[in-house]
């Protein structure tokens, strides 16, 4: 069977409501996705002939958001969401303006690149605060993500499948254009300026959005009564499972940290046999990719002599396809369903790699020296039509795991074990890309990325048999055997 929504009569969507927190979404998206390019440029920068130090970064950051998802989760679940996303918005400016001062006195003195091992104690030092505070905006920005695009998202929707890919759809295109604007802003600011100008100019910007959106959310919050109701139906069924107290001697932290531990691995249990799994699981595989313009793609994309300018460019054309893709969702599901429409997205993003990772192989220069144009050709095209299927696979895997959790008394926990695989897959990245971190072995870590995806697409079509009995569509079953008496 297909997955669809409860038939609940719900009222029209408070359009004004939802430009409010689009607005929110906005000036959020923006300043992660700017310290996503800005961050991994200024290190290609500085390291400009290894993937080493981009590769660690990514590392680390994402193996935070690994061990900690569970509990980012949890705290949606417990706590107020709105002084929760009040605070994850202070963390998440204040840990980029950390992560832009400590860029700035590398950036200042570059001799303390990786070619000098960091020697210096003040380098070493500096380089992991970019670490350190990329970690901590991690964690917050998926605690964020939790709290508004699953929790509040599911609430706002109130049961309707129209108003959920509404709402879905905006969301990701918000996404999507922060990716196509930022870095193309980033770069203006490096190629005008400087990048030490661009750091500092962003850190800055950083400042005015957290001022914004600490009063904005405040302002969304109340537009949204919903929100209030489902806190305060929250908030009264958490005091009444609320164990008696034993005493004022009893080691709270621990029993806490215990108690922590059982609720996640029963989590896991739980989302391990839910058959929303394989469709995470396949998402998931999506994630151990280099064929998409992160950190790791850019350190080779600048050792193949691209300019900033170009790099941006191409990321921005690759976004527009991506937002083609989110038109291309809605239509797909009203023709096919929603487990059908993320079966032909999956499969189209598999089938539009193969020239990507063509290009890997075949006309590849050498190491900075630019590539013919039929061979840029293969591999931008290529990506760019990829991610039509991408964006339009991501938007029909969201509905799945929201429509299928709608209703879980832990459905944010659960929501962020998401997280966890995804980061997962995107920790075993960077393990591959340090292990091959010289540029002339990326083509390895492509044709990896590339059987990745693969096996996303048969997780997928896994997931497609169990819910629906079957792989290929009724109409086309009963249109073979009559394919069949007309060949006789």
């Amino acid at each position: 069977m297909d997955v669809t929504a409860p038939n609940t009569v719900v009222g029209a969507l408070d359009r004004k409501a939802l430009y409010l927190l689009l607005v929110q979404h906005f000036s959020n998206s923006w300043g992660s996705r700017t310290a996503e390019f800005a961050l991994y440029l200024f290190l290609v920068t500085l390291f400009p002939d290894t993937l080493l130090p981009a590769s660690i970064f990514g590392f680390l950051t994402t193996g935070t958001a690994i061990v900690l998802s569970g509990w980012a989760g949890h705290q949606v679940d417990t706590r107020n969401n709105l002084k929760l996303v009040r605070t994850c918005i202070v963390v998440i400016k204040l840990s980029a303006c950390g992560a832009y001062a400590g860029s700035l006195v590398l950036l200042y003195h570059p001799r303390w690149g990786l070619e000098n091992d960091l020697r210096t104690p003040l380098a070493a030092g500096m380089f992991a605060v970019v670490i350190i505070c990329g970690c901590i905006q991690n964690l917050a920005g998926v605690t964020i993500s939790v709290a508004i695009e699953r929790d509040w998202v599911t609430v706002i929707a109130d049961g309707s499948s129209a108003h959920l890919t509404t709402i879905n759809t905006y969301m990701r295109r918000i996404d999507l254009l922060c990716k196509l604007l930022a870095p193309l802003f980033v770069s203006l600011l490096t190629t005008a300026a400087s990048y030490t100008f661009a750091a500092y100019f962003l850190c800055g910007v950083e400042i005015v959005c957290m001022i914004f959106e600490l009063v904005w959310i405040s302002i969304v919050y109340s537009r949204f009564p919903m929100l209030k109701a489902a806190q305060a139906a929250k908030t009264a069924a958490r005091q009444e499972n609320r164990p008696p107290r034993r005493g004022d001697r009893i080691p709270a932290l621990m029993n806490t940290i215990e108690l922590h531990m059982k609720n996640s691995l029963s989590d896991w249990k739980e989302f391990f046999h839910h058959p929303i799994f394989l469709s995470s699981l396949a998402i998931s595989c999506l994630y151990f990719t280099v064929l998409s313009f992160d950190g790791t793609m850019l350190s080779y994309l600048k050792a193949e002599t691209y300019s900033d300018p170009f790099i941006a460019g191409m990321r921005g054309l690759n976004v527009v396809a991506g937002l083609l893709g989110t038109l291309t969702m809605p239509v797909l599901e009203r023709k096919l369903g929603l487990i059908r429409a993320g079966h032909w997205s999956i499969w189209w993003e598999a089938i539009f790699l193969v020239p990507v990772v063509i290009s890997f192989y075949v006309g590849t220069p050498p190491i900075n020296e630019r590539a013919p144009a039929w061979n840029a050709a293969l591999l931008f095209g290529g990506m760019m039509l990829s991610r039509i299927g991408l964006w339009a696979f991501d938007l029909c895997q969201l509905k799945e795991l929201q429509l299928a959790l709608s209703t879980h008394p832990r459905r944010n926990a659960i929501s962020a074990l998401q997280y966890s695989l995804q980061n997962v897959a995107d920790l075993l990245k960077y393990v591959l890309t340090m292990i091959l971190s010289r540029p002339s072995q990326f083509k390895i870590a492509a044709l990896a990325s590339f059987v990745s995806v693969v096996a996303g697409a048969l997780t997928y079509l896994a997931y497609v048999r169990r819910e629906r009995g079957h792989i290929l569509h009724h109409g086309l079953e009963d249109l073979i055997p009559l394919l069949k008496r007309k060949s006789r």
